[in-house]
């Protein structure tokens, strides 16, 4: 009797045991949005909350639509991608180019973010498809969410193949899509932007004899809206214009740093690297890719230029 009564308690324990490990199943943390080129898992920050309340708004109003169009679809993803919602801006895209399969504006936006999002392949099938639909276009602009032109399509699309072979380190290659980036240029920003990356790529590529020309245009005097915007700033830094100290204070914690400062120091970086001082680059390089602000290329490409 004794021997039945332990058989029976050892049973109930057994169950009991078997119950509780069914029920603490391991725990799963949130899938990261991307990885980094070292192999970094990358979450993005939760939006402020105002911001999100404001953008949801919006896509609410776009939404309350009987159909939507593709620039409803751009102004969607464009309040996905500020409230830092990557993967929701491209499924968003995606929705709008199987209503509108020719849509060189959708392409051209979910090229950006895929590479954003570190997903290479992807993003130069969309920007190649981009540009094939958009070849035989008049120029076509970009509008901000106060209908301000910011840039045109066919800069943009450029601009975004060349970050591409840039990553890739194919240096000949992102320099001729940049240049092209550059002649689609209307306005300062959008050519010192270009011009910034299109002078790295030209140093990286051994075509140092076409950087003066380059570089030309962009004094002190420049006319550009934004004086501190950080390519202008790197530009002036690269024709020695202004000194290290003055693009950005390196001796900031990274985690205090904007993202236009993290900009800026990568730039800091290339310029160390272009001196020949390569250990003073390769710590700066290191100290951008700290940055919580990983969307940012500048912080992509530190990973590439850190990467074996």
């Amino acid at each position: 009797m004794k021997s039945i009564l332990l058989l029976i308690l050892a049973i109930i324990c057994f169950s009991c045991t078997t119950k509780t490990q069914q029920n603490e199943s391991p725990k799963i943390g949130p899938e990261p949005d991307a990885i980094s080129f070292l192999g970094t898992p990358l979450f993005s920050k939760p939006a402020d909350s105002v911001a999100l309340i404001k953008s949801d708004s919006v896509i609410a109003l776009v939404e309350s639509k009987a159909e939507l169009t593709e620039d409803d679809y751009v102004t969607i993803g464009a309040q996905l991608v500020s409230t830092n919602r990557f993967k929701a801006a491209i499924d968003n895209y995606t929705q709008g180019l199987a209503k509108f399969p020719q849509s060189f504006k959708l392409y051209r936006h979910r090229g950006h973010r895929y590479l954003n999002l570190r997903q290479m392949d992807n993003a130069l099938a969309d920007l190649n498809k981009a540009e094939e639909l958009i070849r035989s276009q008049p120029e076509v602009w970009e509008y901000d969410a106060a209908g301000k032109p910011t840039a045109t399509y066919q800069h943009q699309i450029w601009y975004h193949i060349g970050l591409y072979y840039f990553l890739n380190k194919e240096y000949d290659k992102s320099a001729s899509a940049y240049e092209k980036s550059y002649a689609a240029c209307k306005e300062g920003k959008n050519k010192a932007g270009a011009g910034d990356w299109l002078y790295n790529a030209y140093q990286r590529s051994g075509q140092k004899d076409k950087i003066e020309a380059l570089l030309k245009p962009f004094t002190l005097d420049f006319q550009i809206e934004d004086k501190e915007y950080p390519y202008y700033r790197r530009l002036l830094l690269y024709k020695g214009l202004i000194k290290p100290e003055e693009l950005v204070d390196v001796n900031k914690p990274i985690a205090d740093m904007s993202l236009i400062e993290v900009t800026k120091l990568y730039g800091l970086a290339n310029w160390y690297a272009y001196q020949g001082d390569a250990a003073k680059a390769q710590e700066l390089y290191k100290k951008v890719v700290g940055s919580a602000n990983w969307q940012g290329f500048a912080v992509a490409a530190a990973e590439k230029d850190l990467a074996p």
